[in-house]
C-alpha cells in the first residue's frame, strides 16, 4: 500500500470530499431559488440540482422563440438574469472564500473546506466545453446559466462564460499551491475522490431521496 494510504488521514479526507461536493451543490441551487424568492417568482421550487419556478419553462420556450414580448409579460428579463446569475455567483465566492481560508489556515477539519473550494468552481466545466463549440461558430441551444445570462441581457456568450473559467482554473492552482509540494498527492487525491463519490450519490440516491 502506498505510504500515503496508510493510517486513517486519506480516509478522513475522502469523507470530507464527500460531504463538501453535495453541499456545494446546494449552495449553488440555493443561490438560485433565494433570488427566486426575492423577486416573488411563481411557486419557486428547490430541487437537489435545480431550481426553478411556475413560469421558468414557458418563459424560456418563448425567448427562445423570439417573443420577447410575451416572455416579459411572465416575467422581468432582468430578473431572470439575475436569478440565472445568482447560482454562479455563489459557486463563485464559495470557491474564492475557501481559497483564502486554505490558505491562510489549511486544507480545514477532514479537508472539508479544500473539498469545498475543489467543488464550488467546477461550474466552470461547462466553459471548458461550450466555449470551443461557440469559437467553432456553432449555436449553443442549452441551459447553462452563463448562457441564459448572456441570451437576456445581450452579453457575448463568451465574455459571459469566461469567468466561471477563470474562476476554475484560478482556484485549482491557487489550492493546489498553498498545500506543500510533498503533501499534495495525499492531500488532493482522497478530497477529489471522495468529492466525485459524494457527487455521484447525491445526485443518483441521497438528492432526489432529500430534495425530490
Amino acid at each position: 500500500m502506498h505510504k500515503w494510504m496508510r493510517g486513517r488521514k486519506w480516509l478522513h479526507r475522502a469523507v470530507g470530499g464527500a460531504v463538501a461536493g453535495p453541499f456545494s451543490i446546494v449552495l449553488h441551487e440555493l443561490g438560485h431559488f433565494a433570488a427566486f424568492i426575492l423577486f416573488e417568482f411563481r411557486d419557486p421550487v428547490l430541487r437537489f440540482s435545480s431550481a426553478s419556478w411556475a413560469g421558468s419553462g414557458r418563459f424560456k420556450a418563448l425567448w427562445r422563440a423570439g417573443d420577447v414580448e410575451a416572455a416579459a409579460a411572465i416575467a422581468e428579463p432582468w430578473q431572470v438574469a439575475v436569478g440565472s446569475a445568482a447560482g454562479p455567483i455563489v459557486s463563485y465566492v464559495t470557491a474564492i472564500a475557501c481559497v483564502l481560508a486554505v490558505r491562510r489556515s489549511g486544507p480545514g477539519p477532514l479537508s472539508l473546506v479544500l473539498g469545498l473550494g475543489l467543488s464550488a468552481p467546477l461550474q466552470g466545466v461547462a466553459a471548458l466545453m461550450i466555449l470551443p463549440w461557440k469559437l467553432s461558430g456553432r449555436p449553443f441551444t442549452g441551459n447553462q446559466d452563463e448562457v441564459w445570462v448572456a441570451w437576456v441581457t445581450g452579453i457575448p456568450e463568451t465574455l459571459a462564460l469566461l469567468p466561471g473559467l477563470f474562476c476554475l482554473l484560478l482556484a485549482y492552482w491557487f489550492l493546489t499551491t498553498a498545500i506543500p509540494r510533498g503533501q499534495r498527492l495525499r492531500v488532493l487525491v482522497p478530497t477529489l475522490v471522495g468529492m466525485i463519490m459524494g457527487g455521484f450519490v447525491w445526485i443518483l440516491w441521497l438528492g432526489p431521496l432529500l430534495l425530490p
